[in-house]
């Protein structure tokens, strides 16, 4: 599973940004900023499909 999975996953489950948030980092072993730039690119792309 990549992080694009899990956010896609969490999301999904109605899960709240802070709480991906702290998913991403403890499961992938990330600092903040880096979690944080997986959810923006997660944004971007399903904003991108919408449009």
């Amino acid at each position: 599973m990549d992080p694009m999975d899990l956010i896609r996953d969490k999301f999904s489950q109605d899960c709240s940004i802070e709480t991906v948030l702290h998913l991403v980092m403890s499961h992938f072993d990330l600092p903040e900023e880096e979690a944080q730039a997986k959810i923006d690119e997660y944004f971007r792309i399903v904003e991108g499909y919408s449009e």
